[in-house]
């Protein structure tokens, strides 16, 4: 699947989900879930790490509720990008894969 079409899909279950639950999903609120979904990841990744309290959970549960935490992260820096017209792809070329033409 190419980005633009995740993009797409990942704003439409966004999208439906602020529906759903009846909130406004304004400029700040796409930088604000960022950042709860980043937090997120981080106690999930103590805790894989054996840095945080382990709930009663196995390992194998950590390390799968880690990977959906390094999803709902990327699923929300599409969203904000998106929000901000920001083309993802572009500035990926442009700030990181240049560096391959230069070698």
């Amino acid at each position: 699947m190419e980005l633009n079409e995740l993009t797409k899909k990942v704003e439409q279950v966004s999208s439906s989900y602020a529906n759903e639950f009846n909130f406004n999903r304004d400029n700040d609120w796409f930088m604000f879930k960022l950042q709860e979904e980043i937090g997120e990841l981080t106690q999930k990744y103590l805790m894989m790490t054996s840095r945080g309290r382990q709930k009663g959970l196995s390992k194998d549960q950590i390390r799968n509720d880690f990977e959906l935490e390094v999803a709902d992260v990327l699923c929300q820096v599409l969203l904000l990008a998106n929000h901000n017209n920001v083309n993802v792809m572009d500035k990926i070329n442009s700030k990181w894969l240049r560096r391959l033409n230069q070698e």
